[in-house]
């Protein structure tokens, strides 16, 4: 038996009971792939989106990135325009965002930009190294311009600016979330930085700044009461400090929310060094973006291991264990005085398969899948959970993302069945409980699924019991009479079936 298999069997016993009554049955399927989406010809997109609604897919996660709009990016002397207004960014560097907002609408998805840098090198600080330069120091107010800009474009109000529309205006973006994983040095630097003889979570302070600035940006555009996500960030860490070391997710909470490990309100020189208040007062006040933000957005990723597995190193937060995010920032907002309880946006996901050496295999990878989303939707926080690529990347590997649900080459992977209808099996016998989605159907119309058993060796499926999915996105859980011998389970509607299940 292999190390994953080992580990996969052992969790399963913790994750067999039944889904809570506050189980998300209202969570939204997510899904990102910029390379089959933005940076693409028209006719490839639209046979994307085709597949992605489908799929039953609801919204589409979209990287606004500052450097690739922005006008003269490699130059250190910034541009005489006006960045906030669209149509001062170089001709036809919007057609393909103009494109995917219409485009994905037509066939009932809605977005969410995620703005994010690197940054053209006019708007950041001269680096002290040249692998970080269009990541170091960004500017707040620069930023602020060019969120402004991505906000009065898709504020319903703009015109496209190469093909005409119904009414003449590009549809409203009314979800938003801010930089991408700013603990990773790949996005944001410095990630600590040393001040005082002390190493300071500086990424953390900057991106306090960024937030506030995107919020205040999208607010001055008529974007005030839109979903507006923080956050946005990375499960894990490094040990050491330097300024490109990954910071852990909850360190970097903490310093965010300027506390201490205890949670409580940094004072003095600690609170100085991180841009927060000496006597911790007025904070919450003073950064609207953190404390009235729609939700948390985090990207849990596992990588390597099942989604059950709990890593031992408490500040990481993995798929496993969400709560560790929930119940910090639960506890820093009371400490601030505030009841709120911010829900968590999973807003990248998935699990590398090969050609990269250490994914794994494909049918793991449909599995632990399954078994994320199942993880998910038993937790009444999560809001969303995200699919990263519908194609592999391909070269070179090692250094992209082979998590796709369809190879370089267009073959469907086992995990692409695996989206389309998600299917969990828990329990042995008369106590078996299968989970299920019908992704498909669409949203707020309820249907009936099959959940159906075929014994070992031989061919025919036998129906174990007709369920009713839920009247918001067609999610199940259902408790049937599984035989006690070797066979499979499966979830079918109409003409479509979940992958196959052994039980025993």
């Amino acid at each position: 038996m292999t190390l994953l298999r080992t580990l996969l069997v052992a969790l399963l016993a913790a994750l067999a009971l039944a889904a809570p009554a506050s189980a998300a049955r209202d969570q939204e399927a997510t899904f990102q792939d910029d390379e089959q989406l933005i940076y693409t010809d028209r006719a490839q997109r639209e046979r994307n989106l085709d597949t992605l609604a489908r799929l039953g897919v609801d919204r589409i996660r979209v990287t606004v990135l500052w450097k690739a709009i922005a006008p003269d990016p490699q130059s250190r002397t910034r541009p005489n325009f006006d960045a906030t207004n669209p149509d001062a960014y170089p001709r036809g560097i919007w057609d393909h965002y103009d494109h995917l907002v219409v485009e994905a609408r037509e066939r009932g998805m809605d977005v969410n930009f995620n703005v994010t840098g690197p940054a053209p090198l006019w708007a950041t600080k001269v680096a002290p190294r040249p692998d970080i330069v269009d990541r170091y120091e960004p500017s707040p107010v620069e930023f602020a311009q060019f969120v402004a800009a991505v906000g009065r474009r898709y504020s319903g109000q703009w015109p496209p600016s190469d093909y005409a529309l119904p009414g003449g205006k590009l549809p409203r973006v009314g979800y938003w979330s801010i930089w991408n994983e700013p603990n990773h040095s790949g996005w944001l630097t410095p990630t600590w930085d040393k001040r005082g003889g002390k190493w300071v979570e500086r990424s953390a302070s900057l991106y306090r700044e960024l937030a506030g600035a995107a919020w205040a940006a999208l607010g001055a555009t008529g974007h005030g009461t839109d979903v507006f996500l923080v956050g946005e960030t990375a499960p894990s860490g490094d040990r050491s400090k330097n300024v490109k070391r990954y910071m852990k997710p909850l360190i970097f909470v903490r310093a965010l929310y300027c506390v201490n490990r205890r949670l409580r309100p940094l004072r003095g020189a600690a609170a100085a060094r991180l841009g927060c208040p000496r006597d911790g007062k007025g904070f919450r006040d003073q950064h609207p973006a953190l404390f009235r933000a729609t939700g948390y957005a985090h990207h849990p990723y596992q990588l390597l291991l099942p989604p059950g597995f709990r890593p031992t190193d408490r500040d990481y937060v993995t798929i496993g264990v969400l709560r560790r995010m929930t119940r910090t920032l639960d506890r820093v907002f009371r400490r601030y005085g505030s009841r709120r309880h911010l829900g968590l946006y999973l807003t990248e996901y998935g699990y590398q398969t090969p050609p990269d050496p250490l994914g794994v295999p494909l049918a793991t990878q449909a599995a632990f899948l399954n078994l994320s989303e199942y993880i998910a939707w038993r937790n009444r926080r999560v809001k969303t959970l995200s699919q990263f690529l519908l194609v592999d990347d391909g070269e070179p590997i090692g250094l992209t993302f082979q998590s796709g649900l369809r190879t370089i080459g267009g073959k469907d992977k086992p995990a692409f069945r695996a989206y389309r209808m998600p299917v969990w099996v828990t329990g042995r016998g008369s106590r078996t409980r299968v989970w299920g989605v019908v992704r498909p159907a669409a949203a707020g119309e309820r249907v009936r699924a099959r959940i159906e058993y075929r014994r070992k060796g031989t061919k025919k499926w036998r129906l174990l019991r007709t369920v009713r999915t839920s009247a918001v996105r067609n999610s199940f859980l259902a408790k049937v009479r599984v035989p006690r011998r070797r066979g499979a389970v499966r979830v079918s509607w109409n003409d479509l079936h979940s992958r196959t299940v052994r039980v025993r």
